[in-house]
């Protein structure tokens, strides 16, 4: 993927998957909307938002390996259906 269409990707999923900042589970849905979004469009994980942080290794998702990232990603969605019964 070339940069500036990685750049145009980026700011088309910025309007349609903005990051929320007030509430637990609307930080959580709207990161596992965006991080599932920047998957299925073929963004490079270094690329990807690092707007969430793992407690457990303390990296931005950004910065995370492909397995760390599929984990942390399949985590983040359990929590929000066990936490708040939302399908991510």
């Amino acid at each position: 993927m070339n940069k500036n269409k990685t750049k145009k990707l980026l700011k088309e999923l910025d309007e349609k998957f903005p990051l929320v900042l007030h509430t637990e589970v609307g930080r959580l849905t709207s990161m596992v909307r965006r991080m599932k979004a920047e998957k299925e469009a073929g963004i490079p994980i270094s690329l990807r938002s690092g707007f969430a942080v793992s407690v457990k290794s303390r990296k931005p998702a950004n910065k995370m390996t492909e397995q760390e990232w599929r984990k942390f990603y399949q985590d983040l969605r359990a929590k929000l259906k066990r936490a708040y019964g939302i399908k991510g």
